[in-house]
């Protein structure tokens, strides 16, 4: 069965994104966005393809637009796929990126 993982940074964005949804909107809709959020990842880990490469990250790093935000991951190994991201898509993504 597909897994995926969460790096620490990846957990860390999820977390703030949860929180600035809660801040803006409501915590229905922080929950919400999550499971959304976390859904993608799922997906993600099904079927590691779907993604594509973007110019601000290396060629092993692929990423997915799941609602406003970009999630970036590594496929591991037998179908293992690290979120090493969760990026907002108008971020400034290079330099984010680089602190992985």
């Amino acid at each position: 069965m597909a897994r995926f993982s969460l790096s620490n940074k990846a957990l860390q964005d999820l977390s703030e994104i949860w929180d600035y949804t809660y801040d803006v909107w409501s915590e229905n809709q922080a929950d919400k966005y999550y499971k959304l959020l976390i859904g993608f990842c799922t997906q993600i880990a099904k079927k590691p393809e779907i993604g594509r490469n973007y110019k601000e990250t290396s060629q092993n790093v692929l990423g997915l637009k799941a609602g406003e935000h970009i999630i970036f991951y590594l496929i591991i190994e037998n179908r293992e796929i690290e979120i090493v991201r969760v990026l907002h898509a108008k971020m400034d993504l290079g330099a984010k990126m680089s602190e992985l």
